[in-house]
């Protein structure tokens, strides 16, 4: 997905965060997931280059780039004319394997840009996997970040340390009189129900309300009721639940899969 972001840094209460001209920044935030793929489809649209004329892109930050440092030290294959190109990548030297991750801000030229920082989180342990990626513009700065996701549990400590660390940064920056932008995929939802359908949980008391709502067609009552009705039961299967191995095989090359 692609977000737009169009902050007017007129309006910080801080003088020293505001611009000079009190211009306007617009700003992208997109999560490629692969940016050599992505821009080998945007060719047919004219490119990057294109994408941001096209959008009047001030600051562009891309997340799961999967660029490593040695392939840009090969050739400019990922530059883009009227921009500078800042960039934190994944090259092994965490817990995840080489090439994972990554971001990169691009800027457009003209825009202040006093530094850049690739391992804003200070400690090598969280900035190795190339997921933070800081830029200062003077009156403030922008964290491009590609938050850790907790694959169903077992990454969650090092995601919760990474997400103190963020904020701690963040404050530093903050602490200088520095507005703070934060942009990115944040692997994370403001709501239980901010899910795709497959992945919702479900509460009885969700059902309780739906049925003493009474506003749903009556076959959908029906099955609120029914589903209401044996929840205990249902509860103690999936407890219970026993887990089959089976097997399936291809019936043209004779392959074979295990499903559970």
């Amino acid at each position: 997905s692609v977000f737009f972001l169009v902050p007017s840094f007129g309006h910080f209460a801080s003088p020293r965060c505001s611009m000079a001209n009190h211009q306007d920044i617009h700003l992208i935030s997109w999560n490629v997931a692969g940016l050599k793929p992505t821009l080998d489809f945007m060719r047919r649209f004219g490119g990057l280059k294109e994408f941001c004329k096209r959008h009047r892109v001030d600051i562009l930050c891309l997340q799961e780039v999967k660029v490593t440092s040695k392939t840009l030290a090969q050739g400019r294959q990922y530059e883009v004319d009227g921009y500078e190109s800042y960039w934190a990548c994944n090259d092994g030297n965490g817990f995840q394997r080489q090439g994972l991750n990554g971001c990169a801000t691009f800027v457009r030229k003209g825009l202040n840009v006093e530094a850049a920082n690739c391992a804003p989180l200070e400690s090598a342990e969280l900035d190795d996997e190339g997921r933070c990626l800081l830029t200062d513009h003077g009156s403030f700065v922008v964290f491009n970040v590609y938050v850790p996701n907790s694959q169903g549990g077992p990454r969650l400590p090092f995601k919760l340390r990474w997400l103190r660390a963020l904020r701690q940064a963040m404050q530093r920056e903050r602490r200088k009189g520095k507005a703070v932008l934060l942009a990115g995929d944040l692997n994370l939802k403001h709501r239980r129900w901010d899910s795709h359908w497959s992945c919702l949980s479900l509460d009885q008391k969700d059902l309780v309300r739906g049925l003493e709502c009474g506003t749903a067609e009556e076959t959908t009552l029906q099955e609120l009721r029914l589903v209401a009705f044996h929840w205990q039961d249902l509860l103690e299967a999936f407890r219970n639940k026993t887990v089959t191995q089976m097997e399936t095989r291809n019936s043209k090359n004779g392959q074979t899969f295990q499903k559970f």
